[in-house]
């Protein structure tokens, strides 16, 4: 039960927005919050860090062998379903009949190497996957939603499963498609 924040007692959500609010005029640089709670019959006081949200989710996606990746959810992220790694992105989508469903890459899993290469985050994994020609076989190495890890191998398809993204613009409210690499492309 949250008994405070900061100090200020908690009766209600207006309670607990208000102080988040105040974050911008708080001392810790980091955005932490000081929070006192009853827990199991004690009182404890917790410091809870707080991550800024600004409502747009998923801003930026790409298409890679007929998989949809992106950076984990927050939902996701806030779980604590992240690879040990701490980092890769996260498959959301797959199509029928796509390299990455020839080979059994699914949602739920993160791809956390391209042929021995890390892929911390979105914009590594297209810098990575844009190196790739049409028909290589290149090695994936991916780990699941339940932390399981595997290491499979795919054949690039760039003829009908061309690699290419969407990004959100928040000023015009319109996503760009822009193909990174298809057959006959000289990126």
């Amino acid at each position: 039960m949250l008994l405070a924040i900061d100090g200020e007692p908690i009766t209600n959500f207006r309670d607990v927005e208000n102080a988040c609010q105040r974050l911008d005029e708080c001392k810790d640089p980091e955005g932490n919050l000081r929070m006192t709670v009853f827990r199991q019959g004690l009182e404890l006081e917790l410091l809870v860090g707080t991550d800024v949200r600004d409502g747009f989710g998923t801003t930026h996606m790409a298409n890679w062998c007929g998989s949809v990746v992106q950076d984990p959810h927050p939902a996701v992220r806030a779980l604590g379903f992240l690879p040990e790694e701490g980092h890769g992105v996260y498959v959301a989508r797959w199509c029928h009949g796509s390299p990455v469903h020839r080979y059994g890459l699914y949602a739920l899993q993160w791809i956390v190497e391209v042929n021995g290469k890390p892929t911390p985050d979105l914009q590594t994994f297209v810098n990575v996957t844009k190196e790739l020609e049409h028909g290589e076989f290149v090695r994936v190495r991916t780990v699941h939603l339940n932390g399981k890890p595997r290491v499979f191998t795919l054949k690039q398809d760039l003829h009908y499963w061309p690699t290419w993204e969407l990004t959100f613009d928040p000023e015009t409210a319109a996503w760009r498609r822009r193909t990174i690499k298809a057959l006959g492309d000289n990126f």
